[in-house]
């Protein structure tokens, strides 16, 4: 996968295979997929036009979107009296995304604030085998329905996770998030990448028999209403589950 102006390669694509996004590209832009020659996949990058490609085609250049910035009036923050608002935590349990992946994104709702106006970092805990493992940060705005709507990332974030159950903290300052009086998403995608995959030790298991890591917290509550997650090409509310990230703010 490669952009087609620069030739240099595009990481971290998502394939979509009818409404499930089913791998990621690499770092070097590689992917594979499983299918017929003639099988139509969807392409969608951070930055990028969209694009319906086949499984066999190679190479693959997606078009850069521009970005028009002449009426936009970008307020800095100014980086006092950060907060935590949400704190992280291990506890919980931690999940995994099964050899279908049927559900990669997961986000949780942070409230808008009249003073702390702007996302200072995010912290969460992750449950690995391997110092190889990845997932991304995403963030989401708040629709008129109260649900994610458009993406607001303008790259990739991509966190790189020690191996056990570790914390990790991500300073976003410099990505100038700002948190609207109704709120926005944050949360995380998994990467479906051949180096976040774990393989069954089992001598009887099939080819099938893997997840992705890493694993992610959930804290087991009824009454939280604040986490989704993106299913069958559409935000679902976890009725029983909250996403356990840390949430930091700033002025």
């Amino acid at each position: 996968m490669l952009d087609s102006i620069t030739r240099q390669p595009v990481s971290y694509a998502n394939i979509w295979n009818e409404k499930q996004i089913i791998r990621n590209t690499d770092s070097l832009g590689f992917f594979e997929v499983p299918m017929a020659n003639d099988k139509l996949l969807k392409v969608t990058a951070i930055g990028y036009e969209e694009k319906v490609i086949r499984s066999n085609q190679s190479p693959i250049y997606l078009k850069p979107v521009p970005y028009l910035l002449d009426e936009v009036v970008i307020r800095k923050p100014k980086n006092t009296n950060p907060t935590v608002v949400a704190k992280a935590s291990r506890k919980g349990q931690a999940f995994y995304v099964q050899y279908d992946a049927q559900s990669v994104c997961v986000v949780k709702f942070v409230k808008g604030d009249a003073v702390l106006k702007f996302l200072k970092s995010i912290t969460f805990y992750s449950r690995t085998s391997s110092n190889q493992r990845k997932i991304a940060l995403i963030f989401y705005s708040v629709n008129a329905n109260g649900a994610p709507g458009e993406l607001l990332n303008t790259e990739t974030l991509i966190c790189n996770l020690k191996k056990g159950d570790k914390e990790t903290v991500v300073d976003v300052t410099d990505q100038v998030i700002e948190v609207p009086k109704e709120g926005l998403f944050v949360g995380l995608q998994h990467v479906l990448i051949e180096e976040n995959k774990n393989y069954s030790h089992d001598k009887n298991a099939t080819q099938l028999s893997f997840f992705y890591e890493p694993g992610i917290f959930f804290w087991e509550d009824t009454t939280a209403n604040d986490s989704w997650c993106f299913y069958n090409n559409q935000w679902k509310l976890y009725p029983t589950r909250s996403l356990n990230l840390g949430i930091e703010l700033t002025e």
